[in-house]
């Protein structure tokens, strides 16, 4: 593994230690990353060094044209440069979650696969289960989960949703707090609109924040079964409505939003296909997320 970094101290750097984490974050001149990375991470531990000697896997350094971010996951040499320090952390996230799925790994913990979905935990009792939403073009996940989270259902992921493959498959809570473009929609229901706007994290031009409560965010680590996959299909003005999804369909859309294997392609197809067997799949075509909660808290609540 390539180690962005030096062992040097630097005079204007701050380095950021993570539960779960091996090594350290480091950040040079840009200290206000670190009150952005504690308003959008929940149940992550942080301990903030003035000096380290530790090699830092990830590092950001304020340069002239932004944030700029190195790290193993992006090409030896070149950094991801982002002018606003909310998206600087934002992407910084991707590589939380490789950091972190890296260590479980390497220290004998389950070995994880991400995919890219939301996860929003439905139902009560024995019925209680995460109902998945594999990321699709404009889908309007991040949306749609911070109205399950507004209705009272416990979010784990707007996103990013770590998994553990079993009977059944665990979906993991990342713990970082779900995000929404910015504008938001004119035509978002006025209810979700104030929600959004009461509970202010973290915003940027591009995204906002939502800081949901303790009981609508699952922390980092906070498990659930899986119990249903919905691939989501959001068309301007569609009457919202659930569909049987094809098993192959559900698998591909679950491949394709996969990442941060330390598996091999056949083990995270097998996974994946554990997943899904048994499990309710479905296509929810939407156009307003308010009245996809509905028909959502009918399938699954």
């Amino acid at each position: 593994m390539v180690l962005a970094g030096t062992a040097a101290v630097l005079k204007q750097a701050m380095w950021i230690r993570l539960d779960g984490i091996e090594q350290p974050l480091r950040f040079e001149g840009g200290d206000e990353l670190e009150d952005v990375l504690k308003s959008v991470l929940r149940g992550w531990p942080m301990t903030r060094l003035e000096t380290c000697s530790d090699l830092a896997m990830i590092q950001i350094s304020k340069g002239p044209h932004g944030y700029e971010r190195r790290s193993p996951w992006i090409e030896r040499g070149s950094a991801v440069v982002h002018p606003d320090p909310v998206d600087a952390v934002c992407d910084l996230l991707l590589d939380l979650q490789h950091a972190y799925i890296e260590d479980r790994a390497r220290h004998g913990g389950d070995a994880l696969l991400t995919l890219h979905a939301a996860g929003v935990r439905m139902g009560t009792d024995d019925n209680a289960g995460l109902v998945v939403a594999p990321s699709t073009h404009a889908s309007g996940k991040s949306l749609l989960t911070t109205a399950l989270g507004a209705a009272g259902h416990r979010v784990f992921a707007d996103d990013q949703l770590p998994i553990i493959a079993g009977a059944p498959t665990l979906g993991v809570s990342p713990g970082f707090l779900p995000r929404v473009r910015r504008p938001l929609p004119a035509t978002l229901d006025a209810a979700l609109a104030d929600f959004i706007r009461s509970h202010p994290g973290p915003v940027s031009d591009q995204f906002r924040y939502v800081n949901l409560n303790v009981e609508a965010m699952a922390p980092r680590g906070e498990k659930a079964p899986i119990k249903a996959v919905v691939l989501l299909d959001r068309r301007d003005g569609a009457t919202p409505s659930l569909s049987p999804a094809g098993e192959s369909a559900v698998l591909k859309a679950c491949i394709l939003q996969s990442f941060g294997r330390k598996l091999g392609a056949l083990e995270v197809l097998d996974h994946l296909h554990a997943m899904i067997k048994g499990i309710a799949c479905y296509t929810l075509s939407y156009g307003d997320a308010q009245d996809a909660v509905a028909v959502l808290e009918e399938a699954f609540a």
